[in-house]
C-alpha cells in the first residue's frame, strides 16, 4: 500500500503510580502449581540452580493474578532445533480473544522467525498478518537461553530479542487497548519427535505501566489507493459444502441480518472473524460479502482480490470465478497468506446497476477478505 502523512510519535511515559497486583520484586512471577494453570504437556519443574522453569513441547501456562493492558514482559527463552511455535499471549479475555506474539524457533533469522497476530474467538489470524508490522526476523538459536522483552502501549508494541536497544519487530496491535490476563505456550506440530520440550521460559517479570520511558519510533500511515474497497457488507454464516461455494444460499440473500463492515487501518482488509459467528461445529465457515457497482455504460474493470482461504465470485447472481488458496503443508505447498495478488477477476459490468457477492470460506489461519479495483474511474461502488 502507497505510504504518506505521519501518525503522531507515541510517546510512553512513565509507569502509573496506583496501586498493581502483588508480585515479586521487579515484577517477577515465579513458576508454581499454585498460581499458574496448566494444560496439555505444560509443566513446572526446579533447575539445580533453585530456579522454577516452566516446560512444554505442546502445553499453555495461563498466570491471572495479573492484568497488562500497557506495560512490559520479559522472560527468558530456550527453544530447539525442532519445528515449533512458542507463544507469549497477553491481553487475555474471555471467549479466547487475545493478543499474541509467536516465535518459529525452525525459521531462525529469517523473515517470520517472529509474528504478531489477534486471536478472535480461538482463532488466530495469521494469514492476514504477515506485512513489516506483524512479522520480523530474529537469531533463535537452539539450546540457548534467549532473552525476550516485549513492551506495549495503546496499539503499539516493540519485540526485542536480546539486543535491548533495538526492537526486532514493532507491531500496530488489531483492538483498543484493554487490560487481561497473560499467558504462555507452546505448540509441536503432528509427526515431531517424541519425549522432548521444545521451550523452556524463565526469568519471567510482568510489568504493568512499566514502559520504560521508551520513545516509539515515528510510525508511516498507510493510504489505501484510489480503487481500494473500504466498506463491504457481510451476510450471516453459513457452512457450505466441500470445494467451491457455486450457487449463493437463497435464505441469505433475503436475510435482513446482513452487517455493513470496513476494513483495518493498516493492510485494508477485512477481518470476517472479528464480525461474525461460525456456524456451530462447521469444520468450514462461509459468508457472503456484497457490493453495488454502478456504471454509466457497459465497461469490464478488473478486480484483484485478497482472501483467506477460499472465494467464489458472482456477478448479478452469476458465478464467473472461484479459487482455493488454503493452508496446505505440502502437495502443494502454500501458506494461504492473504494477497491482493492471489486472484484477478476480470468483471463484464452492465449499464446501470451491478450487484457483485463474494462467498468467502475460512478452514483455517484466519477469515478475511481485500479487494481493490485498478481502474475505479466512473464507478459508484456501495455496500449495499
Amino acid at each position: 500500500m502507497r505510504r504518506s502523512s505521519l501518525l503522531p510519535v507515541l510517546l510512553l511515559g512513565l509507569a502509573c503510580t496506583g496501586p498493581g497486583p502483588v508480585v515479586g520484586a521487579g515484577g517477577r512471577i515465579p513458576f508454581s502449581a499454585e498460581t499458574w494453570e496448566l494444560s496439555g504437556d505444560a509443566a513446572i519443574e526446579t533447575a539445580a540452580d533453585g530456579e522454577t522453569v516452566l516446560t512444554a513441547a505442546t502445553g499453555r501456562a495461563e498466570y491471572r493474578d495479573v492484568e497488562l493492558e500497557n506495560g512490559t514482559i520479559e522472560f527468558d527463552l530456550e527453544v530447539t532445533e525442532h519445528r515449533s511455535f512458542v507463544f507469549v499471549t497477553f491481553r487475555n479475555q474471555a471467549g479466547g480473544e487475545h493478543e499474541e506474539i509467536y516465535f518459529r524457533p525452525h525459521k531462525s533469522r529469517l523473515p517470520d522467525a517472529i509474528q504478531y497476530t489477534p486471536t478472535y474467538k480461538n482463532q488466530s489470524q495469521w494469514q492476514l498478518y504477515h506485512d513489516a508490522y506483524s512479522t520480523a526476523a530474529a537469531p533463535l538459536p537452539p539450546g540457548k537461553p534467549i532473552h525476550v522483552k516485549l513492551v506495549v502501549q495503546s496499539q503499539m508494541g516493540m519485540v526485542y530479542v536480546d539486543d535491548m536497544e533495538t526492537p526486532r519487530l514493532l507491531f500496530y496491535l488489531a483492538r483498543p487497548a484493554a487490560p487481561g490476563y497473560v499467558s504462555l505456550s507452546s505448540f509441536m506440530p503432528t509427526g515431531g519427535p517424541e519425549g522432548i520440550t521444545t521451550a523452556r521460559f524463565t526469568n519471567l517479570s510482568v510489568r504493568p505501566d512499566d514502559v520504560d520511558e521508551t520513545v516509539f519510533p515515528v510510525v508511516e500511515a498507510f493510504m489505501p489507493p484510489a480503487g481500494r474497497v473500504s466498506e463491504w457488507l457481510l451476510s450471516p454464516t453459513f457452512a457450505p459444502p466441500e470445494g467451491p461455494v457455486r450457487e449463493l444460499p437463497r435464505e441469505l440473500l433475503e436475510s435482513s441480518d446482513w452487517q455493513r463492515v470496513g476494513t483495518t487501518l493498516i493492510g485494508g482488509f477485512v477481518e470476517i472473524e472479528r464480525h461474525v459467528e461460525r456456524p456451530d461445529g462447521a469444520r468450514r465457515a462461509a459468508v457472503l460479502a456484497r457490493l453495488q457497482i454502478t456504471v454509466s455504460e457497459a465497461t469490464t474493470r478488473r478486480l484483484d482480490l485478497g482472501f483467506s482461504d477460499e472465494v467464489s465470485v458472482f456477478l448479478n447472481g452469476r458465478l464467473i470465478a472461484s479459487a482455493n488458496d488454503d493452508y496446505s503443508f505440502n502437495e502443494p505447498r502454500r501458506q494461504g497468506l492473504l494477497d491482493l495478488s492471489q486472484l484477478a477477476v476480470y468483471l463484464p459490468l452492465e449499464e446501470g446497476e451491478n450487484e457483485l457477492t463474494l462467498a468467502v470460506t475460512d478452514r483455517f489461519g484466519g477469515w478475511g477478505l481485500a479487494g481493490q479495483f485498478e481502474d475505479p474511474s466512473g464507478l459508484g461502488i456501495e455496500p449495499r
